[in-house]
């Protein structure tokens, strides 16, 4: 299952993944994990309509997107994963998704309790959400396009 990035983005899928994801990644399937979406069939077309031809969309629940990553007959093709919440992140990790790093593109709770960057703004579930991240061993890097130097959540004081 190369999985060629995880990242958690509120806005799922928008010009930041069309333009610069997924051609920096050379994605040839986009998982978008998120229980609310799954049900939403006008929004699912609407996304589709925008991914390109050559890019496959799978939208889906997380246990349902973390059961496609975890089968091994399509293990060949280079997936890029999107969360919406690093607790979405975590509830992958909990099913037994492996990956390396978590990459942090945009999120904007209203009742935030820690401002990491000019995109990145998480309340206290999110926090603990992202501590138990790393303590799972996964690397985790605010980034909000390909050509933007990365940074360490860790170097952040």
């Amino acid at each position: 299952m190369p999985i060629v990035l995880v990242r958690v983005d509120d806005r799922l899928v928008h010009g930041q993944i069309l333009e610069g994801w997924l051609p920096s990644t050379r994605a040839e399937e986009l998982l978008i994990a998120n229980d609310a979406l799954a049900q939403d069939e006008l929004q699912k077309m609407i996304m589709e309509s925008a991914i390109p031809y050559s890019v496959s969309l799978i939208v889906d629940s997380v246990e349902k997107i973390a059961s496609i990553l975890l089968d091994d007959r399509f293990s060949e093709r280079r997936r890029m994963v999107i969360v919406d919440s690093p607790i979405d992140a975590l509830r992958l990790i909990k099913a037994g998704v492996d990956f390396e790093l978590l990459n942090l593109g945009n999120l904007a709770e209203p009742e935030y309790k820690a401002c990491l960057s000019r995109t990145i703004s998480v309340g206290e579930e999110c926090l603990m959400a992202l501590q138990e991240i790393l303590e799972e061993g996964i690397k985790i890097n605010i980034q909000s396009v390909p050509f933007e130097k990365a940074v360490e959540l860790n170097s952040i004081s």
